[in-house]
């Protein structure tokens, strides 16, 4: 699963999640690059919330960034060593079904893996959302930072 979406649904709840990847399909196409009525909607939502709430969700929020970053950055790693591994089990003088049986699992973690980092590049809305959500976060923070309210 998308852990962009995996974090948004928990934050933000599902029936709003849902509200937002409809809205971001709709009316928020890449031409479109700033979308006010998005970032008003999730502004109303975290601005009722208090201040500890707020710091939980930005540093939930920076771990799923990182995270994000991580499968981006071991999905390469995990190519290369799924080709050595096929490489490995051809050189080896295995029964053709032993080869058959490692190359199949191989080749189901790989696709896993790919799984992983195809669901989380190819998120536009989920991307979308998180963009906005993060810069929601940080301007309730230096605002109540500051002492101002909206």
């Amino acid at each position: 699963m998308n852990i962009f979406k995996k974090l948004l649904r928990k934050e933000l709840g599902d029936t709003r999640y849902k509200g937002l990847v409809d809205f971001v399909k709709q009316y928020c196409g890449p031409e479109v690059k700033n979308s006010k009525e998005l970032y008003e909607e999730i502004y109303e939502y975290c601005n009722r919330l208090d201040s500890d709430k707020i710091v939980g969700m930005q540093m939930r929020l920076n771990e799923v960034m990182y995270q994000a970053f991580q499968v981006g950055r071991t999905y390469s790693l995990a190519f290369f060593v799924y080709l050595g591994a096929w490489f490995a089990l051809m050189s080896l003088e295995l029964q053709t079904e032993l080869l058959l049986i490692g190359i199949l699992g191989i080749t189901v973690c790989f696709g896993f893996k790919t799984y992983q980092f195809i669901a989380n590049r190819c998120a536009y809305a989920d991307a979308r959302i998180i963009e906005t959500y993060r810069a929601v976060l940080e301007r309730i923070l230096v605002r109540r930072a500051r002492g101002q309210h909206d």
